[in-house]
């Protein structure tokens, strides 16, 4: 049952067959689909400072759940800055950094060039940070598909999607936060507090850092108007952690540091949890209007264009300015993993909910916003067709890298 679960796990199963579930139940029966993901469970004036808030199926999954997804991806970033990460020193970081700016800036300038070209529409210019969004579990899938599991170029996507994310958080925290109460992050810097505390007496179970800092920081982050989800960021990094970072989603056993024990408790819960994520989030009409809405293609676009042609030309730049691709890695590679890289999927989805909540965009344009995150996984595809014009060899554990590489 471990293997199955874990394969089930790898492929990302339960996030599809959450979105599948989605859109079927969604364009059978909109109204009941509606009712169950958006209806009222029970209010709960205890959360908020100034009105009671309605719970609902939706607002568990993004605003609870989604602070355990939130949660893992800092806990990678955190230890990908210890000795032997890939962002441990200036020289490692320096490359994938650069090109995470084109995975950024190329979908961003791709936005505004096609809702500029497509006829400007104010109705939307708010959801321009979108595409900017890369879907880790499913980057990791097809990567692992066409690199092999030991190819650099795996880690180096994932680093990629990691901070791409990172980025994704502080944009939702800085730009989709309609109005700032600022006294409320007393409680966010409490629970940062706390957690240090808790560090320095030796605390190595997470749990005192969950139940403590996590709560803290969720209540101020909720009343303080930016997106709760984010509650684990501030509290991940004062966890006590290894000496050493294993590398990136690495099911190693062997590690029991109180960030590890954290990922090996939550994930599996995590994996499970896309499911919901996805059956609460993924329920597009897919009628003729949303299939040709230019809202639809300014975003799928963005994505498969821009992160493509942004990771790709920010590397060429890094690379002829001195800095070295990874071993085993040249400008073929670096495209291929910019395709994959424009699968927004998930935290795609995430944002253009995020962004609907905050006012800055009209709720009749959200199926189109979200049909273009849905059809981005169509990068997977366009990365596998890459990888074959460019006859990229597989590298596994018991293998050397292909010989088609160079700086």
């Amino acid at each position: 049952m471990k293997n199955v679960f874990n394969t089930l796990s790898e492929l990302a199963a339960f996030l599809l067959v959450g979105t599948f579930i989605a859109l079927v139940w969604a364009n059978m029966d909109y109204e009941s689909y509606h009712a169950f993901i958006d209806g009222t469970i029970f209010t709960n004036a205890v959360i908020n400072h100034n009105a009671p808030h309605a719970i609902s199926l939706h607002f568990l999954v993004n605003d609870i759940f989604m602070v355990l997804f939130f949660g893992i991806a800092m806990k990678e970033v955190s230890e990908s800055f210890l000795p032997g990460g890939a962002l441990s020193s200036v020289k490692k970081a320096a490359m994938p950094a650069i090109a995470t700016a084109g995975g950024v800036f190329g979908p961003i300038a791709a936005f505004f060039i096609l809702h500029a070209a497509m006829g400007p529409d104010p109705g939307f210019i708010g959801a321009w940070a979108i595409p900017t969004a890369t879907d880790i579990a499913y980057c990791w899938l097809f990567a692992g598909l066409i690199f092999g599991r030991a190819h650099p170029a795996v880690t180096f996507l994932l680093v990629l999607a990691v901070l791409d994310d990172l980025v994704g958080m502080l944009i939702i925290a800085v730009f989709y936060t309609p109005e700032v109460h600022i006294y409320w992050l007393g409680l966010v810097v409490l629970a940062m507090v706390i957690c240090e505390i808790l560090r320095r007496m030796g605390v190595k179970s997470f749990w005192p850092y969950f139940l403590i800092g996590a709560p803290l920081a969720w209540f101020g982050l909720h009343n303080t108007g930016v997106h709760a989800a984010l509650a684990l960021v501030p509290v991940i990094p004062f966890m006590p952690h290894g000496e050493r970072d294993s590398g990136l989603f690495v099911d190693d056993d062997a590690h029991h540091d109180t960030m590890n024990n954290f990922e090996h408790f939550f994930k599996p819960i995590v994996d499970v949890g896309l499911f919901f994520f996805g059956l609460a989030n993924a329920g597009v009409i897919l009628s003729g209007d949303a299939f040709m809405g230019k809202a639809t293609w300014i975003i799928l676009l963005s994505l498969l264009v821009g992160k493509t042609v942004g990771i790709t030309l920010m590397s060429w730049i890094a690379n002829k300015a001195g800095l070295d691709f990874p071993e085993h890695m040249s400008l073929k590679h670096v495209i291929v993993v910019g395709a994959i890289a424009g699968i927004g999927f998930t935290v795609a989805l995430f944002v253009t909910t995020v962004a609907l909540g905050s006012g800055k965009i009209p709720e009749e344009v959200g199926g189109m916003l979200k049909l273009g995150a849905l059809l981005s996984f169509s990068a997977g595809a366009i990365g596998i067709a890459l990888a074959r014009i460019f006859n990229i060899e597989k590298i596994h554990p018991e293998k050397g890298a292909d010989t088609g590489h160079g700086h």
